[in-house]
């Protein structure tokens, strides 16, 4: 037998291609807390059994060419892209928490999806429907009682109309010629006939009126919301009931007449134009001034009545036909009516109108007027 090997010699072929060694650096952190044991040295004879350091094999590899690049970038500064929603411990973090990342505006998450620009296009859309369907219900039920396009026919004025006609109402005696204007059949508007019936000075006289009431309690230091109201609901309650005692007057007495309801609370408006006046009027003169001129505008409100009402009342001031008298409203509805009989009836009607007038314009206005000194003392004592 020949001589044996060395014993502390290694075998060359037993030895692997060694690289750089790695330091374990969780080794001795966990050696030094006591979380690892120390692994014992034991020795066979010559050999020692401690386990060898893990070394760097030195393997050559190379990654496979890719046609894309990647979309994973690696590195230390490379934060994960749901870290903003990551507790300690790293648990992910509800949603919508104050003082995490990644909430959603003003802390509610279930009223995201009403930012979404399709949801907000979609809500529009169903509120501009529902609108649309509300106006068509209202005006539906409008038109059950009065016909916008009849109701257009008394508001179609300008500022000359308006102006000639006030200009009518406070001196109509030189005024010559007070027929009515029609187009072929069709009477014209009232911007360009001055002696049509309108309903847009009388509505803005109502309000005036309002205004004008709240302005004369408030000089006489009597004025209150209520009183306003009350005022305002007053004038009101005396024109319907104007109008009902009109409406049924000629139905009962049976007078044709071309007259409309609208017609009639046309007329009928006109008065709240002289009393703003008579009320503006005795701030600067007191008690006389306010009853001059209520005794002057009411004469001149008579004649201009009178003076209208007699082309639709006692004449026929239509186009005539061959079939007889046609009336042809500002409506569009032709009727077949007589007007040949029943005049004194008609003055009758006509002489109601004009006093009716004069009266409820001094109801509606005895208790504003701006008294004298004495009379104002006397009056807030009463009150």
């Amino acid at each position: 037998m020949g001589p044996s090997a060395p014993v502390g010699t290694s075998m060359p072929y037993m030895q692997p291609t060694v690289g750089t060694t790695m330091p374990d650096h969780t080794a001795g952190v966990a050696a030094t807390y006591g979380m690892i044991p120390q692994q014992p040295t034991t020795n066979f004879g010559n050999f020692n059994t401690t386990p060898a350091p893990i070394q760097n094999q030195n393997y050559n590899y190379a990654a496979p060419p890719t046609s894309q690049p990647s979309t994973f970038a690696t590195g230390p500064n490379v934060q994960p892209q749901f870290a903003g929603n990551m507790q300690m411990g790293g648990q992910p973090a509800p949603m919508g928490v104050p003082g995490t990342q990644g909430q959603f505006p003003g802390g509610v998450p279930q009223f995201a999806m009403f930012q979404q620009p399709i949801v907000q296009d979609m809500a529009m859309q169903y509120g501009q429907r529902l609108a649309d369907q509300g106006k068509q219900l209202v005006e539906n039920q409008f038109e059950k009682w009065v016909s916008v396009a009849k109701l257009k026919y008394y508001f179609a004025v300008d500022n000359k109309y308006v102006i000639n006609k006030l200009r009518l109402l406070f001196f109509p005696f030189t005024h010559r010629d007070w027929s009515l204007k029609y187009d072929q059949e069709n009477p014209v508007q009232p911007r360009y006939d001055i002696n049509a019936p309108d309903l847009y000075i009388p509505a803005m006289a109502y309000i005036t009126y309002v205004v004008v009431a709240g302005l004369m309690l408030g000089l006489q230091n009597r004025f209150s919301p209520e009183q306003l109201g009350i005022q305002a609901s007053s004038a009101l309650a005396y024109s319907i009931f104007e109008l009902v005692v009109y409406s049924i007057t000629l139905y009962v007495v049976n007078i044709k007449t071309s007259l409309k309801t609208l017609d009639l609370l046309s007329f009928a408006g006109y008065k709240f134009v002289i009393i703003v006046a008579c009320l503006l009027v005795s701030t600067l003169f007191h008690g006389v001034g306010y009853y001059v001129a209520l005794l002057y505008t009411s004469l001149t409100l008579g004649f201009f009545l009178l003076r209208t009402l007699k082309t639709k009342v006692l004449h026929d001031a239509t186009p005539a036909a061959t079939s007889g008298a046609i009336n042809y409203d500002p409506y569009g509805n032709p009727q077949q009516l007589d007007y040949t009989g029943g005049r004194k009836r008609k003055l009758y009607f006509l002489f109601l109108i004009v006093g009716g007038q004069a009266f409820l314009s001094f109801l509606l206005s005895k208790h504003l007027y701006f008294p004298d000194a004495a009379t104002l003392e006397v009056r807030n004592n009463q009150f």
